[in-house]
Formats: structure tokens, C-alpha cells, sequence
């Protein structure tokens, strides 16, 4: 099966959402809606789940599916990304956003081919979500804790040693578990990007209507978020475009 027509049988259909926000009936009823074809029927509900309960990434995977089918290809990539922020190694979630992501018209470079090296490093540091990684951590902690209370009951050399080995090796463990972690609540606090989800925005020299238009970025155009002034937000685009857009007409990805 050829990368594209993956995409289309992706996007064709709806992901199963029974596990996802349960409390919420619009939940069923959007994909029943969706799977009828209606789907401003399916985003006025699910969109009612999203801002109601937990950030949820098939929930905001299918909304950025219903976008993409009625049309709107900022919102479609705007939901993308914000299912993609909590599983970021999703291979569905990855594919649709670029899909959509080609169909805009300020288009990002390529970077070039994948280094297989640093993109092993990105799967093995997404293989476990930052909850899984501080559960994990927990466990880790009183293993250690536990292991040592026994090096110090055990009787014999070699049993002791094997005690300081394990304690090594956990602790070796905990480290590299420990600095991922850190990495994704750095990443969650401090990189915050935007998608214009209007037709198009303005991006103007200071937070106000009656400054100066610097450059227009077209729908669906991703940004990076410096900071949020009142209605408006500070962005940076590549090295040449940097100023501010209204709040109105992107959508923030947090």
C-alpha cells in the first residue's frame, strides 16, 4: 500500500472512541454522525467533549479528521498537533498532519532524509507517555530502596555484589528514564506552537489593530508561540517572520 493511499483510508475512517472521555454522550454521537457523513454534526460534538473534559488525543485525532473532510485545513492540522503533543509517536496522527500539512500554502522546507540514528533516539524517548515515565520512575526508586534494605541483610560476597550490580543498573535506568522525562515537562512548559485557522492572519509589529502588517500567513501555516499579549499572540515563523497575530484567527496548541 503506496504512503498516500494510506493517508485516504486513514482519514476515510473514524477511530474507535469508546475508551475515550466514556462520560461524554456526544462522544457516540459524533461518530455516528461522522460515519453518516455529517461532519459539522460530528465537530459540534466532539468538539463539546474536547472543551468539556481531558485532553484526549483520538478524540482530537478525529476532530482533526472531521476538519480535514468538511474542508478546513487549518483546524484539521490545528487538532493534528494537539493529538500529536500527547502521542507524539503516533504513526496515523503523523502521516494525517503531514497530508494536511502539504495541502497549505506556506509550506515549511523539507529537512532533508531522516537520520536513522536520531530518529531511534525519537521513538525510544516517545515508547512510554510522561505518566507511564513517572509511574515508572516511582517503581524504579523503591526497587532501589528495596534492593539496598537486602544488600545489607543478605549473607555472602556474591550476593552482595549482585545487590550493587542490580542497584547500578537501576539506577543507570532511572537516569535516562528520569532526563526523558524532564525533557517532555520542558518541552510541555516552554515550546508552544500555533496554526492559523482562519482563512489567513495578519502578522503586524505590535499587539494592536492599528499597527503595521509585516506578512499575511495563509491557513494552516504552524508557528512557534513566544508569549500571548492581551488578544494577541507573539510568533516567530523561520528566521524572517516574527511579529504578532490575533488569537482570533489561530488556534494554540498547548
Amino acid at each position: 500500500m503506496t504512503f498516500w493511499k494510506k493517508i485516504l483510508l486513514t482519514i476515510a475512517s473514524v477511530a474507535t472512541l469508546a475508551t475515550a472521555a466514556p462520560e461524554c454522550s456526544g462522544i457516540e454521537e459524533g461518530t455516528k454522525a461522522y460515519n453518516n457523513g455529517d461532519f459539522e454534526r460530528a465537530i459540534d460534538e466532539w468538539r463539546t467533549c474536547a472543551d468539556n473534559g481531558t485532553p484526549d488525543a483520538d478524540l482530537f485525532y478525529n476532530l482533526g479528521n472531521a476538519y480535514f473532510r468538511n474542508g478546513k485545513i487549518g483546524f484539521a492540522i490545528f487538532y493534528y498537533r494537539s493529538a500529536l503533543r500527547l502521542r507524539p509517536n503516533d504513526d496515523d496522527i503523523q502521516h494525517n498532519l503531514k497530508y494536511a500539512q502539504a495541502m497549505t500554502r506556506d509550506k515549511v522546507e523539507d529537512e532533508g532524509e531522516e537520520n536513522p540514528i536520531l530518529s531511534g533516539l525519537f521513538k525510544a524517548h516517545h515508547a512510554l507517555s510522561l505518566k507511564a515515565q513517572l509511574i515508572t520512575l516511582l517503581a524504579i526508586f523503591w526497587l532501589i530502596a528495596l534492593i539496598g534494605i537486602a544488600g545489607r541483610i543478605v549473607i555472602g560476597e556474591k550476593a552482595k555484589n549482585v545487590c550493587t550490580g542490580a542497584i547500578f543498573v537501576l539506577t543507570a535506568v532511572f537516569c535516562v528514564i528520569g532526563s526523558s522525562a524532564a525533557y517532555k515537562i520542558f518541552v510541555l512548559e516552554k515550546e508552544i506552537c500555533g496554526v492559523v485557522t482562519a482563512a489567513d492572519a495578519d502578522v503586524t509589529s505590535a499587539p494592536s489593530d492599528k499597527s503595521q502588517t509585516l506578512n499575511t500567513l495563509s491557513e494552516g501555516t504552524t508557528f512557534e508561540v513566544i508569549s500571548e499579549q492581551g488578544n494577541f499572540a507573539e510568533i516567530r515563523l523561520g528566521e524572517k517572520i516574527k511579529g504578532f497575530v490575533k488569537l482570533s484567527e489561530v488556534g494554540i496548541v498547548k
